[in-house]
């Protein structure tokens, strides 16, 4: 049956996209930190987090002798509320002809979607910045799990509320895995009956559809310096990047030729020169020295990523629902994130024009907590 009584006219028709969408999919902000936003609701659109000092072990000390106490030094990461994301769509009199249904499931389900994955992939590449790891390159089995764990603990990260996110084709590798779907092994078929993974290893598992495999344009560059560059470094100019159709990024993973034991090397940040890639600054630094001209090769990756929520502060915020002429707003709140929606009418074409956006923002509060598990997918 056609829409007949002008509903779609209303921003709460289109929120049923958030309805229809199976927002499990896109799940990370439910999983990180989101502590700040009471604070920010109260100072404006930052908040600096403080992070806890490493002070070591103590020392010996004799009672009644003189105390020279060592200045601290606190370190803090900002939350900003940077992020501003949209999807704005016109529809025309033969679209709004359509059933509701069928409004909602071809076109506010696709702009819902939008919006959670643009949310996700931003906490997806903020959580590749950790320069913890462990390399399942070779292909995923139990044990890379088990080391992920290791590794989380080996950082003092506690045992509580651990989290594995991974892709679809990730935690489906994993299904196969007997220790993941022996009945005897879990005391129960879940993963038979319904698919899901029970808890294994000290982690809640999760799938979440925005972690796919990233390949830059070009993955070969060489070290451009003609001094070459000593262990220790974390920058290098490169040259022989031709990356700018899908540019080398934060996160991706490379390694030098003829570098001592070649390490893989995590991206922090990039610079380019028209357009393409010409520097790279990278963690852990170079364990020795790279010469000019060496290769570099990033292999494309993606990560099931083993972490708690305290790796990462994570805020969002609807813009504001203040009546303006010819338009109606109203805010959604959907899986954690508040969007606002706003519906009017173009006076030009009479379309009827539909937003969806918010405002957040991220950043990395402890690396440590946060171990990727690298996989060739």
């Amino acid at each position: 049956m056609a829409n007949s009584n002008m509903s779609y006219l209303y921003p709460e028709f289109w929120a049923a996209g958030f309805d229809a969408l199976d927002v499990g999919q896109y799940n990370l902000q439910n999983f990180v930190s989101r502590g700040v936003e009471s604070k920010l609701a109260n100072a404006g659109d930052t908040v600096n987090v403080p992070i806890a000092p490493d002070f070591g072990i103590a020392s010996d000390w004799t009672p009644g002798s003189n105390i020279v106490p060592s200045a601290v030094t606190q370190t803090q990461a900002q939350v900003i509320l940077n992020k501003s994301k949209q999807i704005v769509k016109g529809f025309t009199d033969a679209e709004l002809s359509m059933s509701a249904y069928d409004l909602v499931q071809n076109y506010a389900t696709s702009m819902a979607k939008s919006i959670m994955q643009a949310v996700n992939k931003d906490l997806y590449l903020e959580l590749l910045k950790t320069p913890y790891f462990v390399d399942a390159t070779a292909g995923i089995s139990e044990d890379y799990i088990a080391d992920a764990a290791t590794k989380l603990s080996e950082n003092e990260v506690g045992l509580i509320d651990r989290r594995l996110v991974g892709s679809p084709g990730m935690i489906g590798a994993l299904r196969k895995i007997d220790v993941f779907r022996d009945v005897d092994t879990n005391g129960t078929n879940s993963v038979i009956r319904d698919g899901r993974i029970t808890r294994q290893y000290g982690f809640d598992i999760y799938e979440n559809n925005i972690i796919s495999k990233y390949t830059p344009a070009d993955v070969a560059g060489a070290v451009n310096n003609a001094a070459g560059y000593d262990a220790g470094a974390t920058t290098i100019v490169v040259n022989g990047f031709d990356d700018d159709t899908k540019p080398i990024r934060v996160g991706d993973m490379f390694k030098i030729a003829d570098e001592s034991g070649t390490p893989w090397h995590t991206v922090i940040s990039t610079e380019v020169t028209s357009k393409d890639t010409t520097s790279i600054t990278f963690t852990p630094a170079l364990a020795g020295s790279a010469a000019n001209d060496k290769v570099v090769t990033v292999t494309p990756t993606q990560s099931l990523l083993a972490f708690t929520p305290g790796a990462l502060a994570f805020a969002a915020r609807a813009y504001a629902t203040a009546p303006k002429p010819g338009a109606m707003s109203s805010i959604v709140n959907v899986q954690g994130l508040p969007v606002r929606i706003t519906t009017w009418t173009d006076s030009a074409t009479l379309n009827l024009n539909v937003a969806y956006d918010i405002l957040y923002g991220m950043t990395m509060v402890n690396p440590k907590r946060v171990v990727r598990v690298l996989e060739d997918a």
